[in-house]
This record gives C-alpha cells, sequence and structure tokens, in this order.
C-alpha cells in the first residue's frame, strides 16, 4: 500500500523512498501555510516568517503515518476521537490529508521532553490516573491502545503528560476485545512498574506466599500484581482504585506519638556538644484527631563552646522554618498533605540549619560544625532530612532499619565494596565525616520518605549512640519496654557501659492507634 504512494504527496509533503510503514518522517515543502509553532493560517508564499508568532517558515519535517481512508490505526485514528480531553493525551495531530486511497497524519513534535524515571509515587499515581481514564473512554468506544513505553510519553511546557506516539491505537472487534482490553491493562502496569522501579511479586502456589507479598508490598505493587494475575480486570476498576489510593495517600493516617529522649556527655569527654529537639503539636476538632511531631538530633564539633553552640545553632534555625512555614497552615482541616512540598520543606529547613552555622563560624573565625538527622512526622508519614552521620531509624516488626546513610569515610568505604559494614566500629577513620553542616554555603541535604504503623517507633540518636550500642543491641533494648523514656535512658546506660566515648542523645518516637474518645 505505502510503496505506490508518490514522493510529493498532495503536492505539498515529500515522502521518504522506501518502506512507508509505521511512523515516517515527511517534508513540508509550503510551511507558509500553516506555521509550525503557532498554526497560524494568515501567512503567504514567500514569507520567511510568521506574521503572527515570528517562527521561520523554513521547510520543516514532521513525524507521520500513511494508512488507508478504511483501515485507519494508530495517530490517524485521533481526528475520529470526539472528546477533546481524550485528544489532548493522545499525540498532536498537525494535520490530516487524504489523497487518493491514502491518508497522510502530521503529528506535532515538541522535541525530547520523556519522563525520567523514577517518578515519586504521588507523580506515579497521578499518571497511572490520567492514563487509565484514557483506557476506559478508547474501551468504551470500542478501541484499543495497544502496547506503552516510556518513550512514548512528552511532557509539555505546562507539566501535563500526553502521548507523543500511539501507534497501536485501533478500533477493536466485540470477540476480540476481552484480550485486547487486558493488553492494554498488562502495557500501563509495565509502563508504571518501569518509572517508578517497582519490584515484580507475583502469586505462586502458595497462598500464604502471596498474602505475605501482599503485607510486604502494599499500595501501587500490590495493585500492579493484581493487574498482572488478573485479578483487576478492567480499566474502570483499575483507575478506582488508583483514585483511592492517591486519596487516602494525601490524608495521613492519624496515629499517637509517644516520645521519650535523653542525652548524656558521656564518660570520657568533658561537655556536651550533642542537641536534641522534640516538638509535638497535637489537634482534636470535632472528633478530628491531627498529630504533628517534629524531631531533631545535632552533633556539634569544633571544640569547647563552639561545638555546643553549632548544634545549639542547627537545631533552632531548623525548628523554627519549619514552625514558621508549615505548622500552622498545617492545622487547617483543608490543607492536604504533599509529600513532595514536605521533603522540600524539610530540605530547607536544613538548609536553613546549616547557613545559621556557616555565618557564626565566619563570624568567629572557627571551623566549628554540626550534624543533624530530623523527623518531620504528620499522622503515619516520616520525612527525614539528614546531613552527616547521626542517623534515624524505624523499629519495625522486632527489626531496627536504617533510614538514613551517614556521610562518612568508613560509609564510602563500605558502598566502594573496601571494608565489611561491621568494619565501621572500629576503623581508625570512624570518626571522619564527609558532609556536615557549617564546611560550606552549598550543602546537599538527603530527603527519606517513610510511611509508618501503629507499633512501629523512630529512633533518632548522635554516633554516641549507636557506635557504642550497636544495632542488634539497641534492637533489643527497644524490644524490652515500651515507654520511650525508659529505652531512651537504657540506651544511654548501655552506650557508656560500652565506653561512653563521646556524647550521647537519643529520642525514640512510638506510634500507637488513636484510642475511642480522643
Amino acid at each position: 500500500m505505502n510503496q505506490s504512494a508518490p514522493n510529493l504527496f498532495a503536492d505539498r509533503y515529500v515522502l521518504p523512498e522506501g518502506d512507508r510503514s509505521g511512523t515516517i518522517s515527511v517534508v513540508d515543502t509550503m510551511p507558509w501555510q500553516r506555521c509550525w509553532a503557532c498554526g497560524s493560517l494568515s501567512n503567504e508564499a514567500g514569507d520567511a516568517f510568521c506574521n503572527d508568532c515570528g517562527a521561520a517558515l523554513d521547510e520543516r519535517s514532521y513525524r507521520a503515518t500513511l494508512t488507508t481512508p478504511d483501515a485507519l490505526i494508530g495517530p490517524a485514528l485521533v481526528p475520529t476521537i470526539d472528546a477533546e480531553e481524550v485528544r489532548l493525551l493522545l499525540p498532536e495531530v498537525v494535520a490530516q490529508v487524504a489523497e487518493d486511497d491514502l491518508v497522510l497524519t502530521l503529528l506535532h513534535d515538541h522535541g525530547p521532553t520523556t519522563l525520567a524515571a523514577p517518578l515519586d509515587e504521588f507523580a506515579a499515581l497521578d499518571l497511572g490516573m490520567t492514563l487509565a481514564r484514557l483506557l476506559v473512554y478508547l474501551h468504551d468506544h470500542a478501541l484499543v491502545l495497544g502496547s506503552l513505553a516510556m518513550t512514548d510519553l512528552e511532557v509539555m511546557p505546562s507539566g501535563r503528560v500526553r502521548l507523543r506516539d500511539a501507534a497501536g491505537l485501533r478500533r477493536v472487534e466485540a470477540d476480540q476485545a476481552s484480550a485486547a482490553v487486558r493488553t492494554d491493562l498488562m502495557a500501563l502496569a509495565e509502563l508504571l512498574e518501569q518509572l517508578t522501579v517497582t519490584p515484580r511479586t507475583t502469586r505462586r502456589l502458595s497462598e500464604e506466599a502471596a498474602a505475605a507479598a501482599e503485607a510486604e508490598q502494599p499500595g501501587l505493587p500490590l495493585l500492579l500484581r493484581q493487574v498482572r494475575t488478573g485479578e483487576c480486570t478492567n480499566a474502570l476498576t483499575l483507575l478506582t482504585r488508583l483514585e483511592a489510593m492517591r486519596a487516602e495517600r494525601a490524608l495521613p493516617v492519624c496515629l499517637r506519638q509517644i516520645v521519650g529522649a535523653a542525652t548524656h556527655v558521656g564518660i570520657v569527654r568533658d561537655h556536651n556538644e550533642d542537641s536534641y529537639l522534640t516538638l509535638q503539636l497535637a489537634a482534636n476538632n470535632n472528633s478530628s484527631f491531627q498529630a504533628i511531631g517534629l524531631y531533631l538530633v545535632s552533633d556539634g564539633m569544633g571544640g569547647h563552646a563552639a561545638g555546643e553552640l553549632a548544634s545549639g545553632l542547627a537545631m533552632r534555625a531548623a525548628a523554627q522554618l519549619v514552625m514558621q512555614a508549615y505548622l500552622a497552615q498545617a492545622l487547617d482541616p483543608e490543607h492536604g498533605y504533599n509529600q513532595v512540598e514536605v521533603g522540600e520543606l524539610v530540605r530547607r529547613a536544613v538548609l536553613a540549619a546549616n547557613e545559621a552555622v556557616v555565618n557564626e563560624a565566619r563570624a568567629q573565625g572557627n571551623d566549628m560544625g554540626a550534624t543533624l538527622t530530623m523527623a518531620l512526622v504528620v499522622g503515619d508519614r516520616v520525612t527525614v532530612g539528614n546531613v552527616g552521620d547521626s542517623r534515624t531509624y524505624r523499629y519495625h516488626e522486632g527489626r531496627l532499619i536504617r533510614i538514613s546513610k551517614d556521610h562518612s569515610l568508613v560509609q564510602r568505604l563500605v558502598d566502594l565494596g573496601q571494608i565489611a559494614d561491621q568494619d565501621i566500629y572500629t576503623h581508625p577513620q570512624r570518626n571522619a565525616v564527609l558532609r556536615s553542616l557549617g564546611d560550606r554555603r552549598e550543602v546537599e541535604v538527603d530527603i527519606f520518605h517513610e510511611r509508618v504503623r501503629a507499633g512501629d517507633a523512630l529512633l533518632l540518636c548522635s554516633d554516641g549512640q549507636w557506635e557504642m550500642t550497636h544495632d542488634p543491641e539497641m534492637e533489643l533494648l527497644l524490644a524490652a519496654d515500651d515507654d520511650p523514656h525508659v529505652i531512651c535512658e537504657r540506651l544511654i546506660a548501655a552506650a557508656n557501659r560500652a565506653g561512653g566515648e563521646d556524647n550521647i542523645a537519643s529520642i525514640l518516637v512510638r506510634f500507637a492507634d488513636i484510642p475511642g474518645g480522643i
């Protein structure tokens, strides 16, 4: 079919030689008839620039498809779709020209603006809902989308995502619809897995194993697995599940925060350079409970007076920014939770702490510095910011799981495979910190997002704690009592029994369900 088309289509578009199936490149020899930049039709032959937008009216190449009128496929079907909101998700058609028994469909090319993986969960859910809505419409109108790849998506200047290509878009007969719909759902699940780097779990022989997989990977991973195993059978069900998931993640689950904290100078040092802050905000209005917590541990460096000054400055600067920029608006019942915004807030708080230490160090002419690990907790959502080798852990089902990553020489050696993780505690350079507050104006902040459950806990501590009481011992101490105050005192005592070589600071936050009546 395509081989018989003339090289000059409709006396205007130069077609490529050879195979003309799939997406081809054509050249518009009359670019003044329609401006490629603004779509203006008011230009005349010989105009070098568009009269409306000023774009150069040179010969221009377009991506295009060549089909027959009775077998439209791919982007050639887009103009036949009545719903504008659906066309806005599909490839943008510049023009569609018919000649003899062929139809040439020209596509707008916005350039290389493809999505970059991995997406955060909110962005992935938003994209998933957008594409699921597209599938709902297509399937309701006897259309299917076909294969779907990351390279088929493009990001518009407004931030909106649309399909750059839809080569598999086609009409489907009723007796083939079920299989074609399943193919569409599988393609969308595969795309979301790629964009979120989601690990696969599949149902095997054991129902218990499948249930365990669901418990370990709730949310989007579970839903994508259900698409693959055929438990989610249509686009409307998928859309409904994605919308519910997005709404549920926009509203944190309320948990009670039970807090303990302690600090000690240790056995070897003669003054304490560690600082900590715990701040809890609880509100109950019309039986709606809201709990927010801010927790910080900072380990000062720089010798007598300078170290404790640095950690105190860091602690106050970070806390002040969070209180001023977030806590007041967070009490508004209409204020939703946005993980990206909270992550940026925590990053700004750590940067404010760094600025405070840098300014004071330069004013005093010394090399004071500090580490900082902080957690902003809203309901069951935890956002951790970290610079240095103070740590934040999550305690879950009897296991202590490190959230933050040390910015230290020994951690770098572990990452390079030059020493084992256990060697961190004995290596002669174990105190060498590669990143800290006060070292320079610009500092890179690590941000981590966690979701906790009732029964979980957060442990924030300085290196004087975790270096003296290794993770297995801290696990045992956390399991031995429910009272965070008691546990923090026992953690301090254990660190001192092990030598107390540094100052020690620890915060423990336990999470519990909200009892009735609160």
